[in-house]
């Protein structure tokens, strides 16, 4: 869409006015480029979407809760309205941050820049236990907690202090998880052998 919307614009440059950039074309677009009825559809198509993956991502984490905390660790007798209370308290949660979230990024000036810069933040710690548990067959609990901490102290201070570029903190952050998981194991595997 981004690449159909440059070329329609380079092409007719007069139907952009100034001071619309970046994420503000394609909304500009669909209010003054299609027509009455096909606005309607695209707005509601978008609504439609972003309305379903909301409703997917917060059902997931309340069953993840559900499944992998609540009733791995609740030591008390579990019941279907237990069950239901857990579901109903976390999506209540979950939904409440996805709207406070939703409110602070209203003052971002780019939501793809931003989004690379979360992303790289939450998933340069799992893509590198996920790198270090595929290469190292055999490594330790307490190791890999090592790996974590000392990978999220590096995206840390990618996220804060380094003077690199915002979209490298994924790969600091995957690099030292892995490189830090993967000397420990063959360290403790020397010693093991001695």
């Amino acid at each position: 869409i981004g690449t159909a919307l440059f070329s329609y614009y380079t092409a007719q440059p007069e139907l952009l006015p100034e001071g619309i950039t970046g994420d503000k074309v394609f909304p500009y677009f669909i209010v003054h480029g299609l027509p009455t009825g096909l606005t309607g559809l695209v707005i509601a198509s978008l609504f439609s979407a972003g309305m379903s993956t909301i409703a997917t991502s917060i059902n997931s984490s309340a069953t993840i809760v559900l499944t992998d905390f609540f009733k791995k660790f609740y030591k008390g007798q579990s019941s279907d309205k237990k069950d239901m209370a857990v579901l109903y308290t976390t999506s209540f949660v979950v939904g409440a941050i996805g709207i406070i979230v939703g409110l602070l990024m209203m003052s971002i000036e780019g939501i793809l820049d931003a989004w690379w810069k979360l992303a790289s933040i939450f998933s340069g710690g799992m893509l590198g236990l996920f790198l270090l548990g595929l290469v190292c067959k055999t490594v330790k609990k307490t190791n890999a907690v090592i790996a974590v901490a000392v990978g999220l102290a590096v995206i840390a201070w990618m996220s804060f202090l380094a003077p690199f570029h915002t979209y490298l903190t994924i790969v600091f952050g995957t690099s030292a998880i892995f490189l830090t998981g993967f000397v420990l194991t063959k360290l403790s595997g020397l010693v093991t052998k001695k």
